[in-house]
């Protein structure tokens, strides 16, 4: 059996974006690009010194910006090319299953891994934010749990990697590339610790694209992952990175 699925359903799944051209593997990091417009402004408004945004707006922003490069993609793709995009269908049980175990190998193993390597790479730690305020609870909660799980599995393991599948190259080519790009964004919001973190659970999130040739229990380990870090950022649950 092979581990990333039936390659024949894979490249059938991302036909349609024969129709793209390459500038559309740009459009997974218009989001970041925006929110860091929306910084960027701020600034330039407070004349260049600390706007003093509240906890988590960048956060939010993000969360914004993705929902708002979501719509503009359903409004502006034809239903074939959404469709392989927006690789949501109904999970099998085994597909649920497997995101489950996934995310538990993930906490279990993945988190404890970061620390070590950020520790043996002396870099700061990947840490969750700590918050009690409701504007900073709301806006991780949107933008973590919400937001994140669909808009970057449908950007990143629907757009980006069904794009690269297209173009003849195979699932560990096309997986490995939209991974890069998935984790190396999250210098920006979460240091090179974060970036360690996004490659390890973002492996797995890959892996269950691909041998499922469908987003669902990506999704579900994504939201599972991205629930518990908001857990522990409102202090209801501990910390595995702290071990």
């Amino acid at each position: 059996m092979n581990v990333f699925g039936n390659p024949v359903e894979l490249r059938r799944t991302a036909r349609p974006f024969s129709a793209l051209s390459a500038w559309w593997l740009l459009v997974p990091l218009a989001p970041l690009f925006l929110t860091v417009v929306v910084i960027g402004a701020g600034y330039t408004i407070a004349g260049g010194t600390n706007p003093e945004f509240p906890p988590q707006f960048p956060t939010l922003v993000y969360g914004v910006s993705n929902v708002v490069i979501v719509g503009i993609l359903y409004l502006r793709l034809s239903e074939e090319v959404w469709q392989s995009s927006a690789l949501f269908r109904r999970p099998s049980s085994r597909e649920v299953g497997a995101g489950i175990v996934a995310t538990v190998a993930g906490v279990a193993i993945g988190w404890p891994l970061t620390t070590l390597v950020a520790e043996v790479a002396t870099v700061p730690r990947y840490a969750v934010p700590s918050l009690t305020s409701p504007f900073g609870i709301g806006a991780l909660f949107f933008g973590s749990v919400i937001v994140a799980p669909v808009a970057e599995e449908l950007l990143f393991r629907g757009l980006f990697l069904g794009f690269v599948l297209d173009r003849e190259y195979g699932p560990a080519i096309a997986g490995g590339s939209s991974l890069v790009v998935f984790a190396g964004i999250h210098v920006f919001t979460a240091g090179l610790a974060g970036v360690v973190n996004a490659l390890l659970l973002g492996a797995l999130l890959t892996w269950l694209r691909l041998r499922f040739d469908n987003l669902a229990g990506a999704w579900l380990m994504h939201l599972l992952n991205n629930l518990l870090e908001f857990l522990i950022a409102v202090s209801l649950a501990p910390s595995l990175y702290a071990l």
